[in-house]
């Protein structure tokens, strides 16, 4: 629980340096090496994919996946079965990326589990939540901003929202561009906190949602009062919400946030994004690159020096923050279009070359 909480990979590899330490110098060796397995992924999807595909609701259990094989296979069908049903995403899964679909995914599956997930924009926040939801059975919902959208909208759209959790479990994902105005963090902070935002509904629209489960509230064996009736839809309801607050550490934005509504750190888990190693780098740009049949002699050679180049940047970037004190974010988001403008120069040059050769033989 500490170290979920550490901001730097330095400080998370300093921790279980220490950690280790203890273990090794408690425990015997076969006791320590068990303690200090490395990967730790407990989960309870193993069987999602027979779930999905045969509509099932068998009983979960909460179970060591022992390796990212492992979990590469069961979400590789998951994503599949995904796509099939919604807008498809292309996804790498590598192992970071595993290990943050497993924190959500076991997150949104407690009792009203809410996370907090801090990272620069696109590192698989949204794309990883969304898949922990559909492999968990649950909605996505989400708002969309258009032109004069503000509390009114804001306000309807939750209305929408607590319509959906009378009926079912939701994932409510929200992202700083959704911030329209700094306002809407106190209703999300209310949400956190006491399952409803003050004075949400007229009466009117109370007096039908307490219909709505008098039925309910009598097989419970309560008195059908009105007071009653509200209250245990507002349990319903909470019990129902998942929000998953997708947020970027640059800038004082989330600090002074997090200041002003404490129920955002409070009422959530947090799971720090940190960059992606090389390997995640490595694995992105080989799948990407496939479909351009490159010899296999020099793929190797232009993945590397992608990987290279962005770890680069990367580390520029971080003296231009440490030297200058300003902020220049490198994010996956740059990466994936450093992959696809090379794709691009190289479908182009291809053209070309083929031209070239098409116009020289059609001389001869």
């Amino acid at each position: 629980i500490f170290r979920d909480r550490l901001t730097t990979e330095e400080d998370c590899a300093l921790v279980d340096e220490e950690l280790a330490s203890i273990l090794n110098s408690t425990f015997s060796g076969d006791e320590a090496s068990t303690a200090l397995q490395d990967p730790i992924i407990f989960g309870d999807y193993k069987l999602a994919p027979e779930r999905l595909s045969e509509d099932k609701d068998d009983p979960r259990l909460y179970e060591d996946l022992e390796s990212y094989e492992n979990i590469s296979k069961i979400f590789d069908v998951v994503l599949e079965c995904h796509n099939m049903e919604h807008k498809a995403m292309n996804l790498v899964l590598f192992q970071l990326a595993l290990e943050h679909l497993t924190r959500v995914h076991r997150i949104i599956r407690m009792k009203r589990g809410n996370a907090l997930l801090v990272g620069v924009g696109g590192s698989g926040k949204q794309s990883l939540t969304k898949l922990a939801a559909f492999c968990a059975g649950y909605e996505v919902f989400q708002i969309t901003l258009m032109r004069g959208y503000g509390e009114t909208e804001f306000r309807e759209d939750l209305k929408e929202l607590y319509k959906l959790l009378g009926q079912k479990e939701v994932v409510f994902l929200f992202t700083d561009a959704h911030v329209a105005e700094e306002g809407f963090l106190e209703f999300l902070n209310n949400m956190l906190t006491v399952g409803m935002p003050a004075a949400l509904y007229e009466q009117d629209e109370k007096d039908g949602l307490i219909n709505s489960v008098r039925n309910e509230v009598a097989a419970a064996g309560l008195v059908q009062t009105p007071e009653v009736c509200w209250r245990y839809y507002v349990n319903k309801a909470r019990n129902n919400l998942h929000i998953v607050l997708s947020m970027s550490p640059s800038g004082d934005k989330l600090r002074v946030r997090c200041r002003n509504f404490p129920g955002l750190v409070s009422s959530t888990s947090i799971d720090w994004f940190f960059p992606w190693p090389s390997e995640a780098l490595e694995r992105v740009a080989t799948n990407f690159l496939k479909e351009d049949n490159l010899p296999e002699e020099h793929a190797g050679k232009i993945i590397g020096h992608m990987v290279y180049t962005h770890l680069k940047v990367l580390e520029f970037a971080n003296r231009f923050t440490t030297e200058l004190r300003r902020y220049y974010d490198v994010t996956p988001k740059n990466y994936l279009d450093f992959i696809s403008n090379y794709r691009e120069q190289l479908a182009s040059g291809s053209k070309k070359v083929e031209a070239d050769i098409n116009r020289l033989q059609g001389g001869l």
